[in-house]
């Protein structure tokens, strides 16, 4: 744990939306600000620094305008004002261009933690990733326009945004699935544009093509679908049950269901395991027959 990260809450806290497992359900997608084999980057929606853009969008447009208008007067003080606004627009926004943003989040695929950097001047937050829960919510945007949004939970952490979009959900759950391969260093490189230059990468569930095709065959399951049936099924898996009843978690020796990857919701009889991607299918049949070869299942 970082040393800047807060104390664990002692109030329990309603987490909003439906539980994601840890397992991709769509094709890969991200917009990164930098990722590379170790860390993933990306600025946060409420990023500061992007306020701080529409005073010089102003200047600009202001200087702009007395310019034209000095061509129409042609009254001195218009030009001098409408070049003045335009200089202090130039320098803030070059200055703007290479200031730090003052919130981004960190998916640190090498050392497994999430890190966030919130509020200004900002303070580091540092959880382990296996410890986080993701949500996609349904409800009103900024705009009051109704759409989804995807989000990620810890006691320490609240509720913090990461994605909204209006529409369907597709783009959030495409999101969140490469997160969960990225943060996954047992497993291959997500295959996005970004990291072709990696040879280590899989197409988890294929493209988005390849997906909307699928979705027209007969026998298509959706996994979202189904795993939205399992959660309402069983209220165990949210965390705030677990936040209520602290001494159900020793059954799970402190590993609750929303920590486990798709292979350990599936031994533990969560999720079936039809919803594993077809080369996690493959491993895990085969370590389950070493399993039964040597006396058994785990858990």
């Amino acid at each position: 744990m970082s040393e800047h990260q807060e104390k664990p809450n002692k109030h329990p806290f309603k987490a909003r939306g439906t539980l994601l497992p840890k397992t991709p359900l769509r094709p890969f997608w991200c917009s990164p600000k930098r990722i590379d084999g170790k860390e993933y980057v990306e600025t946060s929606p409420r990023d500061k620094k992007l306020l701080l853009f529409l005073p010089v969008i102003f200047a600009y447009v202001g200087g702009g305008g007395l310019l034209l208008e000095w061509t129409a007067l042609h009254e001195a003080w218009t030009l001098i004002t409408g070049l003045v606004l335009l200089v202090i627009a130039g320098w803030a926004h070059w200055k703007l261009r290479r200031m730090k943003p003052t919130e981004f989040y960190v998916f640190d695929r090498e050392k497994g933690v999430f890190r966030a950097k919130i509020g200004f001047p900002g303070r580091v937050i540092e959880i382990p990733f296996v410890e986080i829960e993701g949500r996609l919510g349904f409800g009103p945007g900024p705009r009051g326009v109704p759409g989804y949004g995807l989000s990620i939970y810890h006691p320490n952490l609240r509720g913090l945004s990461l994605l909204e979009t209006v529409g369907d959900n597709d783009l959030l759950l495409c999101y969140w699935s490469f997160l969960v391969q990225y943060m996954d260093k047992t497993k291959p490189l997500p295959d996005v544009p970004w990291l072709r230059d990696y040879p280590n990468r899989t197409k988890g569930m294929g493209t988005m093509e390849e997906w909307k095709k699928m979705e027209k065959s007969h026998n298509f399951i959706d996994p979202w679908h189904e795993w939205e049936a399992i959660v309402s099924q069983n209220p165990k898996l949210d965390s705030n049950y677990y936040i209520e009843h602290p001494e159900e978690l020793a059954q799970w020796n402190g590993k609750p269901p929303w920590t486990l990857n798709g292979e350990e919701l599936v031994d533990a009889g969560i999720m079936p395991e039809w919803m594993l991607p077809p080369d996690e299918q493959e491993r895990y049949r085969a370590q389950k027959g070493r399993r039964k070869s040597h006396g058994g299942e785990r858990r």
